[in-house]
C-alpha cells in the first residue's frame, strides 16, 4: 500500500508483542523527516533499516528505544540519523477460528 507519503509495513513474528503489535498486523507509516518528540518511527542507520523505535530528540542528539526489547536502546548524534517516517496507526490482523 503506497499513497503519496503514506505506506504500510506488515509485522512478522512475535518480538513486538510488548507494544501490542502482533504477527500479521499492519503498521501505517507517514513518511516525513521533521523533528519530533516521543514518536514511534521507522529509521535507517548507515543504510540499515532498524525496527520500529520510540524516538526522542534532544539538543544533543536522538534517543532510540526499539519496540523490540531484544534490541538495545541507542543514542545518536543529530547528523548520524535519518528518520523515514512516523507511525500513524495500526490495523490489527484478526484470526478467526472456524468450527466444523
Amino acid at each position: 500500500m503506497t499513497r503519496h507519503n503514506t505506506y504500510a509495513l506488515r509485522i512478522r513474528g512475535d518480538r513486538l508483542q510488548a507494544s501490542q503489535l502482533f504477527d500479521g498486523d499492519l503498521v501505517i507509516i507517514h513518511r516525513h523527516q521533521h523533528d519530533t518528540q516521543q514518536e514511534t518511527a521507522t529509521l535507517t542507520i548507515n543504510d540499515r533499516q532498524l525496527p520500529l523505535s520510540h524516538l526522542s530528540i534532544t539538543r544533543l542528539g536522538v534517543h532510540l528505544c526499539p519496540e523490540d526489547t531484544a534490541v538495545p536502546a541507542l543514542f545518536l548524534h543529530n547528523g548520524d540519523i535519518q528518520v523515514l517516517g512516523m507511525v500513524m496507526g495500526v490495523a490489527h490482523h484478526t484470526r478467526q477460528t472456524r468450527h466444523h
